[in-house]
């Protein structure tokens, strides 16, 4: 062990006698370290989903009410059609939201959600009371914000506005009352 710590110190010591025998080279003057690049990015309008909340956009006349007790039946007799719409006064498109609506909303999302005629329901209703049925598309109403990320990478709010949002989803609400 003490020869390693003989041969070891050595050549510590001469590695150190070398480098004090060469003549100092004059180190160049550093120049200023050279400024950073300022942080840059391209400018960009994105769309966030804030808030959204499920909602019922019911299809026109397929409200029915029935009983004191019994049966309710309902059909569906006309075509409904509900589309995906955004506030007066918002300065975007359905198109510009779309990405955010599909990732942050809903996979079933959809942009319009056409109601077909046909649509049979029959329920039975608890004695002394009053049947409800009403034919629905299930969707959301979304509060968007738009944003626009600036040059120097800071993000800048721009505008909030709401949208209704309808899915795939669609069918009949039952649902009982006291009175009619």
């Amino acid at each position: 062990m003490s020869r390693f710590r003989t041969i070891g110190v050595g050549l510590v010591t001469a590695a150190a006698l070398a480098a004090s025998a060469t003549p100092a080279a004059a180190a160049p003057a550093s120049p200023a370290a050279p400024a950073k690049p300022a942080k840059s990015c391209p400018p960009d309008v994105y769309y966030k989903v804030k808030s959204k909340k499920v909602v019922s956009y019911w299809a026109p006349g397929t409200h029915f009410v029935d009983g004191k007790g019994g049966k309710i039946t309902g059909k569906v007799d006309r075509a409904y059609t509900k589309s995906a719409t955004l506030e007066a006064g918002a300065e975007a498109s359905i198109s510009a939201v779309w990405a955010s609506v599909k990732v942050n909303v809903s996979a079933s999302a959809t942009r319009s959600n056409t109601v077909t005629v046909g649509h049979w329901y029959e329920h039975p209703i608890s004695k002394n009371r009053y049947g409800h049925i009403r034919y629905r598309v299930i969707g959301y109403k979304v509060l968007f914000e738009k944003w626009r990320t600036q040059g120097n990478c800071k993000n800048k709010f721009l505008d909030a506005f709401y949208g209704n949002i309808p899915t795939t989803k669609e069918g009949w609400k039952y649902w009982e009352t006291k009175k009619p």
